[in-house]
């Protein structure tokens, strides 16, 4: 059998796979968990894929490359995502407490098994998993005024511009982007749309991994991730299986042609 991914009239991946493993309709997801060799398993939520065997890869790149970016990060914000594998390589860093936002608890606990360090994380002193919607967990957070040093959104352009007012004055939010070549156009429109109080908006991507839509936009009030980037800290994480301060600085580097479509565009 095989799964098949579709990103836009231009392009699709195909998985093989051997089986299903779990099928599960949330209040607002639904999750599928299917069993590939080649992957240790494959797990679809609604049109998000993530593989088990490489979900570190991802997990400690956009993790690392936000705390590295960052002077002194406290506190962080993972909404609109089930991976608590992000929030697992933020609590490496024992000064950070992490708030993970996600309603859904039927399709966060289908990945129990899926998800290699499900336990260790919910049970952890500095994790925090708030199951609100995220309208009524944005109002009461604005009211508060309990604001973010780092925020990953990886949801919709209405979710993320909901987030603005949590950030704080030299917070960093990473979004989710179109993908840099094959939706260039609808990348632009999502770096137009970032609020102006972003000094720095720059796109990036996972380097060397082979999902194409894994494209983010690094958008922050004050650290540049390159200028900036912390290289004592990075250099001291151990026990990694992708990350380093070298492609952390890679991830930026862009094709000659898509970096003079994007100028005055990004910023950075």
């Amino acid at each position: 059998m095989w799964l098949t991914k579709t990103y836009n009239e231009k392009f699709q991946q195909e998985y093989k796979i051997e089986s299903k493993l779990l099928e599960a309709k949330g209040s607002k997801h639904n999750i599928e968990i299917f069993n590939a060799q080649a992957f240790g398993g494959i797990a679809l939520i609604d049109n998000t894929i993530m593989f088990k065997n490489f979900i570190t890869f991802q997990s400690e790149f956009l993790a690392h490359t936000a705390a590295c970016s960052h002077k002194e990060p406290k506190k962080v914000l993972i909404a609109e995502s089930f991976n608590l594998e992000i929030a697992y390589e933020f609590l490496r860093y024992l000064e950070i407490k992490v708030d993970f936002l996600q309603f859904d608890l039927k399709v966060l606990q289908s990945l129990i098994s899926f998800l290699p360090h499900y336990q260790e994380v919910i049970h952890n002193p500095h994790f925090t998993h708030i199951p609100q919607l995220e309208d009524d967990f944005i109002q009461q957070n604005q009211e508060r005024n309990h604001p973010y040093d780092i925020i990953l959104c990886l949801g919709t352009k209405k979710s993320y511009e909901s987030y603005y007012n949590l950030l704080s004055e030299d917070g960093i939010m990473i979004i989710k982007c179109p993908h840099l070549l094959l939706d260039t156009q609808e990348a632009i429109k999502t770096l137009e749309s970032l609020d102006d109080t972003f000094r720095i908006k720059m796109p990036f991507y996972t380097p060397l991994f082979f999902d194409m839509n894994d494209c983010y936009i690094f958008a922050s009030k004050k650290y540049h991730p390159i200028a900036d980037i912390m290289l004592q800290r990075a250099d001291m994480l151990e026990d990694l299986e992708y990350y380093h301060a070298n492609l952390h600085l890679s991830a930026f580097t862009l094709p000659k042609a898509l970096k003079k479509s994007l100028l005055g565009i990004a910023k950075n």
